[in-house]
């Protein structure tokens, strides 16, 4: 018995000590290399999702078996293992950075990822993190004074829209001046090729980062497309052994208009200012309005008549404040969950987005996307996985009034004295000069557009043999779209003598599809050789299919008989329907080889043959390559013990690609169809074809280099030539044929430049708790028109107002104007040369009479800014963030059309007029802005006045973020973290322009959309 008892308690504590052993509770603390905690750290279980996180001291504590291995993990830091032992209860651990996991995730092309350290290419790049907060639907408007060399440029602040993206300049002077797509860069998103609509279609959330490829190691590459630069975007992935995350966002804001707008609209005229100027330019004008011409034209009878219309329209209507409002709010939500286990990865996430439009009507955005994607190891050597990308878009608005002018005169009044909305604010002059009033418009012209993206892409990764890799990637981006328009059949005539229902009442319905499909297959091997392995080859042989295609549909019915029967089957009346079709191809083979010596010396060739259904079949293929160098002289001898030196690297690369862009089937001549004629359909030609049209080409040479000083601080400078030649363009053609321009390859334009980028931590306390890094980019840039067409040396447009001569940047050309007549009050505008590239201005030859096609000549002012850049920096204190951004631009100059509109007297009665229309000509002596105030138009359509310096400083965003402490996250013990921030964006613009905004070419007062204000305070919570 006493022999059973001693056997029962010694196998009690055996089961005790096994039971122990299970259950481990080690701790410890993790600091970096040079003995400082490390907050945030993840600890796992390796194989699994359990462990733990260090708190802000590095100090851990997680529950582990015997034989446990604990995985220590830190973005930047070199990963470490360490294995748990039987009676362990503390592993503290040291990390080192680790460069190379740091740079890893850098794409430059096809194949593997690269570090950037050792890649002949320079990238540029952003972080996600820096874009995703931004409270606006556009990403590429978050780029803005990020990047050297890419300028964004955001003409419109209407929701939804995006931004032009522009990389070292312009290629082609007429791609330039329609603003076609011949000027934008290629996007890529992971892999596959997109259209750039997925800048604001996408949820900035989901990215992780953006690289903007520019020079020619890195672009040749992609061939045909990349002439325009490539821009890459790596969207969110999970990772493996990380155990499931799940992170909701939430903002909420408002909108406004910058303070450049309001400053424009705060110099309009009073009422009584209004009737003064008038009395003074045309007083009998005045006494019409008020019906007393039966009085006479006297003085006192104009004034009596003046105060009669102030008197009967007692009203100062801020105009600007109805048509556009402020505090318009905005919201947006994103949901995501990422993880993975030892050999699956998986992402996924829903966003929400919606900000109404400070335009009154509104112009409503709304946005909801859904992106996931999940990748495997199925076995060593195979590795697959999907993604997919879904958005559904609305764009709620209606059709506008093109009579509503923004500077509608102050004693008009959109509504009654009762506060009753007036439909229709009559003139005081005619029904017909009268307006609608935008609510009325707007809802009798109904308009909706809603559009869907669906981007799913799959790849499939083999590798037989160590380091040799075959890739196939697939993807497709289907977009569809459609808008919906009508008139409705309550709608009142008001501009007529008696108003009267519309009798044009229509519905629209137009539809489109398309369709962008690419395949491509890559073979890659990467190997060694050499007694010391110094010897690195990466080879890759690669082939891609490229098909796009996209179908439209109008249809248009007239006659609706009532709002309730309203669609396209209620018309009774004529009937439009219009359809196109349109499908272009490529098809492509490339390789690259890339060679290091001794991690020193590295050497990238690449080459391209693209094929393009863009050309006839005698030039449907053409060649492209690149060649680049770098050189790492911080790994040689006489370097190697400089401690001050972290890196110095020296690029060098050089390369030709090329461009189909201009449209689908300009090689062939086509047909339309024209009016029935005794019932048979009629055939006109509809443009000429170029049999001989081939690939636009571009050389481009780039030199670079890098420095990095003490770990934190680096400078990059970069000097680049591009050259294209064989420009894309149509040209002028003898009009016999019927047609006067057709394609052809004609031209050729050179930008050079310098980009120039530093970035540093200029202040770090001992505790490591106080961070101070700016950041400042800038790209020099000029442009130089090498050829034009028909070997021309200079042309000037009269309909454009550009100028174009050989060896000089594209330049605005108007009438110059010399100034008014101090002695008669005329305005005087010079007379040029021969030759009106070669601007003259000789004040003894001067005229009066205004014809720009006679006077117009080169104002000499350049039409891309030559400089542009950006600055900022992030200060961090504890848990405390603060982040300031700000972009700029140097000798930028727009046509400022709104000062033709504001500063012309017009008719009376119509629209208001600026401040500065006071300073006219009174007397002999004067020196004035205007001429004397009875002067047919103060300002003509193509006066030099007009074209203005543009350049501008603007605040771009401003963002400060607290972070919950680590201790304060335990304690709840519900959260793995929270982050509360307020961003605000386009605070204040410095600038000498007078139009309403130094970015918006568009005239307000016409009814363009200027950027906008964004306030929003934001939560992140993470579990």
């Amino acid at each position: 018995m006493n022999l059973k008892n001693l056997f029962v308690c010694i196998s009690f504590l055996l089961l005790s000590a096994t039971m122990v052993a299970q259950n481990l509770e080690v701790s410890g603390t993790v600091k970096d290399d040079k003995g400082l905690p490390l907050p945030g750290v993840l600890v796992l279980i390796k194989g699994t999702q359990n462990g733990a996180s260090t708190d802000e001291n590095g100090r851990y504590t997680v529950r582990a078996k015997a034989g446990d291995v604990l995985n220590f993990s830190f973005l930047g830091m070199q990963p470490i293992d360490k294995k748990v032992g039987g009676n362990t209860k503390k592993i503290d651990v040291v990390m080192s950075e680790e460069a190379e996991q740091l740079e890893e995730m850098i794409v430059t092309g096809y194949g593997a990822p690269k570090i950037a350290s050792r890649t002949v290419a320079h990238v540029a790049q952003v972080q996600g993190k820096d874009v995703s907060s931004a409270p606006i639907a556009s990403v590429s408007d978050a780029l803005q004074g990020r990047l050297a060399g890419v300028v964004v440029t955001s003409g419109s602040g209407r929701p939804g829209s995006n931004s032009e993206i522009l990389i070292h300049g312009y290629n082609n002077f007429q791609g330039a001046l329609s603003k076609t797509g011949t000027q934008e860069p290629l996007f890529i998103m992971d892999g596959i090729a997109v259209s750039s609509s997925v800048m604001s279609d996408f949820n900035p959330n989901d990215i992780e980062n953006i690289t903007v490829l520019k020079d020619a190691a890195s672009t040749s590459i992609y061939g045909a497309r990349a002439a325009n630069g490539v821009v890459l975007i790596t969207t969110k992935k999970g990772r493996r052994n990380e155990r499931t995350n799940i992170t909701i966002s939430n903002q909420l804001g408002f909108s406004a208009l910058t303070n450049a707008s309001r400053k424009f609209f705060d110099d309009m005229m009073t009422p009584r200012e209004y009737m003064d100027f008038w009395l003074e330019r045309s007083p009998s004008s005045i006494i019409s309005a008020a019906g007393m011409s039966r009085l006479g034209n006297t003085r006192e009878v104009a004034e009596a008549a003046a105060n009669k219309i102030l008197q009967d329209n007692p009203y100062n209507t801020q105009w600007d404040r109805f048509f556009f409002r402020d505090f318009v709010p905005l919201t947006r939500t994103d949901v995501s969950l990422s993880g993975g286990t030892e050999s699956t990865s998986y992402y996924l996430s829903l966003g929400y987005f919606k900000q109404e439009g400070t335009s009154n009507p509104s112009s409503d955005y709304t946005r909801y996307t859904l992106n996931g994607s999940v990748s495997t190891q199925i076995t060593k050597w195979l590795k697959t996985g999907i993604s997919f990308a879904a958005g559904h878009n609305e764009r709620d608005g209606s059709g506008s009034d093109s009579t509503i002018r923004m500077n509608t005169l102050p004693f008009y009044s959109p509504t009654y004295e009762d506060g009753r909305r007036k439909d229709y604010i009559n003139s005081i002059i005619s029904p017909s000069l009268g307006f609608y009033h935008p609510e009325y418009y707007a809802e009798k012209h109904p308009r909706s557009t809603i559009s869907d993206d669906f981007m799913p892409s799959g790849f499939i990764t083999i590798e037989p043999i160590k380091n040799l890799i075959f890739k196939t990637q697939g993807g497709v981006q289907y977009g569809y779209g459609d808008v919906e328009n009508k008139e409705l059949s309550s709608f009142m005539i008001y501009k007529q003598r008696t108003p009267a229902p519309t009798t044009n009442a229509y519905a629209l319905f137009s539809s489109s599809r398309s369709l962008r499909k690419t395949l491509t297959n890559t073979l890659e091997y990467r190997f060694l050789l050499g007694a010391k392995k110094q010897h690195s080859f990466n080879a890759l042989l690669g082939q891609e299919s490229i098909e796009n295609s996209s179908k439209t549909l109008t249809v248009i019915t007239y006659g609706q008989p009532s709002d309730g029967l309203s669609t396209l089957s209620h018309g009774n009346k004529n009937q439009t329907v219009e359809d196109d079709k349109t499908t272009t191809t490529f098809n492509s083979y490339f390789g690259r080889l890339e060679y290091s010596y001794g991690s020193k010396y590295f050497l990238d060739l690449s080459i391209r043959r693209d094929g393009s259904s863009a050309f006839g079949k005698n030039n449907h293929y053409g060649n492209f390559w690149a060649l680049g160098a770098m050189w790492k002289l911080k790994q040689e001898n006489f370097l190697k013990d400089v401690n001050w030196l972290t890196d110095l690297n020296l690029r060098f690369s050089t390369g030709l690609s090329g461009n189909s862009g201009g449209g689908s089937y300009n090689h062939l001549t086509t047909i339309e169809g024209s009016d029935y004629y005794q019932q048979n359909m009629g055939y006109t030609i509809y443009r000429l074809g170029n049999p001989n049209l081939h690939w636009e080409e571009q050389r481009k040479t780039t030199v670079g280099v890098n420095v990095v000083i003490d770990r934190a601080t680096s400078f990059n400078i970069e000097y680049y030539d591009r050259e294209t030649y064989d420009m894309l363009s149509s040209r002028e053609l003898n009009t016999t044929s019927g047609q006067n321009q057709f394609m052809d390859n004609a031209g050729g334009m050179r930008n050079r430049g310098v980009d120039f980028t530093f970035s540093s931590v200029v202040y770090r306390n001992a505790a490591n708790d106080f961070t101070i890094r700016p950041y400042f980019n800038v790209n020099y840039n000029v442009q130089e028109i090498t050829s034009l067409f028909g070997n021309k040396i200079s042309d000037i447009s009269t309909s454009s107002g550009v100028g174009y001569k050989l060896g000089r940047a594209l330049e605005w050309a108007a009438v110059i104007r010399k100034g008014v007549n101090p002695t008669t009050g005329l305005t005087e505008y010079y007379v040029p040369g021969t030759d009106r590239m070669e601007q003259v201005t000789d004040d003894n030859n001067v005229t009066t009479s205004y014809d720009d096609s006679k006077l117009i000549q080169t104002t000499g002012k350049k039409m891309q800014a030559p400089v542009n850049g950006g600055f900022g920096w992030n200060i961090n204190y504890k848990s405390f963030s603060l982040d300031m951004a700000f972009s700029f631009s140097l000798g930028r100059y727009v046509v400022n059309n709104d000062m033709r509109y504001v500063e012309n007297p017009g008719r009376f009665g119509v629209y208001n007029m600026s401040r500065k229309v006071f300073d006219y000509w009174k007397q002999a002596g004067d020196n004035t802005r205007h001429p004397k105030v009875n002067s047919d138009a103060f300002i003509y359509s193509l006066d030099s006045r007009l074209i203005q310096d543009a350049s501008y400083m603007r605040m771009k965003s401003i963002s400060l973020s607290y972070r919950l402490p680590k201790k304060v996250i335990d304690q709840i013990g519900f959260f793995d973290g929270i982050r509360l921030y307020t961003t605000a964006r386009n605070i204040f613009t410095l600038t000498k322009y007078e139009g309403a905004d130094p970015e918006s070419a568009s005239a307000i007062s016409l009814g363009g959309y200027p950027p906008s204000r964004e306030f929003t305070l934001g939560i992140d919570i993470n579990f």
